[in-house]
């Protein structure tokens, strides 16, 4: 091959790159999740007892866990891995709602990660409709707001009491904690 095509190449096998990446999943903001912990979950793993999972849900958890956690051949961390995670499942009709959080005793109760988990909407099909990490607002979409309802900005404070409290300050405290940073002016 010339050193002249090769620009052409280059252009044609980066920009085929970008024909075969996974879209992003068109998230649906108006999918309520469900309240996963408004009932006791059967645990599965008991000893002895059999259990039938089937395979649409089989499917969702395992999208969701690959999703949240994907899998990897490298040594991580115990809470980096899906068997560190607790999974709760409900079935709305054709939606399977998935909640997956953090198992402290999976380690060793050494490791405490806050909003560390995830929930997730599929549909029976095997597609991601909704998915929302720990920590983010449910309602995301400006049109799930009626028209009528006035979304609250909280409660006006007068500029004279920004950065003021109603409590006494504590005698045995230095002032220059009390004085915002300011130098002082003796």
């Amino acid at each position: 091959m010339r050193l002249r095509n090769l620009p052409l190449v280059l252009t044609v096998v980066l920009s085929s790159c970008a024909l075969f990446q996974k879209p992003a999943p068109q998230e649906d903001t108006s999918i309520r999740f469900p309240n996963f912990h408004e009932h006791f979950a059967t645990t599965l793993g008991e000893q002895g007892k059999p259990y039938e999972l089937d395979g649409v849900t089989l499917r969702a958890l395992t999208i969701a866990a690959n999703d949240f956690i994907p899998p990897k051949g490298r040594d991580r961390q115990c809470w980096e891995k899906q068997e560190s995670h607790r999974y709760r499942v409900i079935r709305q009709g054709d939606i399977i709602f998935v909640r997956i959080s953090t198992d402290p005793a999976a380690c060793d109760h050494k490791v405490l990660v806050l909003d560390a988990g995830a929930m997730y909407a599929i549909s029976a099909e095997g597609r991601i409709l909704r998915r929302l990490f720990d920590g983010e607002p449910e309602n995301l979409s400006p049109a799930s707001h009626d028209a009528g309802e006035q979304e609250s900005q909280g409660i006006p404070v007068p500029d004279s009491q920004v950065g003021t409290t109603s409590a006494e300050t504590a005698p045995d405290l230095p002032a220059s904690w009390f004085d915002g940073g300011t130098p002082d002016a003796g």
